[in-house]
């Protein structure tokens, strides 16, 4: 397999033109980076979508001044409309890497998923997320470990995942247009939509490969780093799962069966939550549970996904 010509770094943004403005001339860096290490080397561009109609965003998408970052406004609200947009303004590249605004990649990080993705022949490569906290961590969170799951500590390069995130993937342009593969914007307000859409790659042979080098950190601001926001958040990523499950799986017949097994692991994780709640708080141990309040958020968001209730963290209303 040999490396693409064209690589397009696209991201969604909306209202975080400060944050905006801090990445995007470390983009550029990355890009000069593996543009100096390849061979040849790929021609690379930057997408910004504001998904603000506002376009808060155009002062901060043009600090660098650099003309291969092209910014555009996609007035439909939603997170499936934006990264749909992005879609369309990479539709002539081979290669789209995308991340989030509030991330800030480490070195190499660009580098390491092209060179992944060549090796393995990868039809997608995703790498780890590390949450960094604005002043510190929260010890229910710390206890917790809701945030360890991003950085899939251990998972060596080249593991074949059946699933991804977009706050750190790499995908083969060409495949994804073979598929017809895009964000679905039922997806837009609830999440999902890159789970719904790299389930939808596996299930259709494709292959997502793991980069264990390739990592970003996510900036956890304040306001989330509390017990409240990330018990909301397990609650809306389990329903969104069971969700994204019933969309991947046919026929009906199994999508009954699949239910049915979601309810059995639903009330499991409310039966061992309650059980670690009730021990923890007995032996005064935090990390015990707070873990069991988490389970307990996870069971009753996939009871709810089963019954087709779902969280909408990206509404605007």
């Amino acid at each position: 397999m040999t490396g693409p010509q064209s690589v397009v770094v696209g991201m969604a943004t909306y209202r975080r033109p400060d944050l905006l403005a801090d990445l995007l001339p470390r983009i550029i860096e990355q890009i000069e980076h593996a543009a100096a290490a390849l061979e040849p080397a790929p021609e690379f561009r930057v997408v910004v979508v504001d998904n603000d109609p506002d376009a808060s965003a155009e002062q901060a998408a043009g600090v660098t001044g650099d003309p291969r970052i092209r910014y555009v406004v996609e007035p439909e609200p939603g997170i499936s409309s934006a990264r749909n947009r992005i879609l369309d303004e990479a539709r002539d590249g081979e290669v789209l890497v995308m991340l989030d605004d509030d991330e800030t990649p480490h070195p190499g990080w660009l580098l390491h998923l092209l060179t992944t993705y060549v090796a393995h022949e990868a039809d997608a490569v995703s790498g780890p997320v590390h949450a960094v906290f604005e002043n510190g961590e929260d010890p229910w969170v710390i206890a917790s470990g809701s945030y360890d799951a991003q950085r899939r500590a251990g998972m060596r390069t080249g593991t074949i995942r059946a699933r991804a995130a977009t706050n750190n993937l790499l995908l083969d342009m060409r495949r994804i247009g073979e598929l017809g593969l895009r964000f679905h914007p039922g997806l837009g307000t609830s999440g999902g939509e890159d789970s719904l859409l790299t389930g939808q790659l596996t299930a259709a042979g494709g292959r997502i490969v793991w980069c264990a080098e390739a990592i970003v950190d996510d900036l956890v601001p304040a306001a989330r780093n509390t017990r409240r926001f990330n018990l909301s958040r397990r609650f809306a990523q389990s329903s969104t799962t069971v969700r994204v499950d019933q969309m991947l799986t046919s026929p009906w017949q199994a999508r009954v069966m699949g239910r049915l097994r979601w309810l059995v692991i639903g009330l499991g994780q409310l039966v061992k939550g309650i059980v670690l709640v009730v021990l923890g708080r007995l032996t005064g141990n935090l990390s015990r549970r707070a873990k069991g309040e988490g389970r307990i958020a996870g069971g009753a968001g996939v009871l709810a996904g089963c019954f087709g209730v779902t969280a909408q963290p990206y509404s605007r209303t």
